[in-house]
């Protein structure tokens, strides 16, 4: 017997939609040790110079390092900028 997925997975599926964006999940870019952009993030929950945490739509991410900061930011994406460390992601 088929399993029946959603409909949103059905139509995801068939207009070859990526699905970043039909779910919205967090997207994280990093460049080196010193820069990282985070796009589909709702709202900043912490923000120290060692620690930036961001909620998602699916979870937490933070930020480790030392002299975090950011930079510039939208309602979409945000630049984080300083030594990273590490990148932790809570579902």
């Amino acid at each position: 017997m088929k399993k029946k997925g959603s409909l949103k997975e059905h139509l995801v599926t068939a207009l070859e939609v990526p699905r970043d964006l039909a779910y919205k999940e967090p997207i994280i870019t990093i460049t080196g040790k010193n820069q990282a952009v985070i796009e589909n993030y709702r709202s900043i929950l912490r923000y120290t110079r060692e620690e930036i945490v961001l909620l998602t739509l699916r979870g937490k991410v933070t930020i480790c390092g030392k002299c975090l900061q950011i930079p510039c930011y939208t309602p979409w994406e945000m630049q984080v900028k300083g030594c990273i460390s590490r990148i932790i992601l809570d579902r």
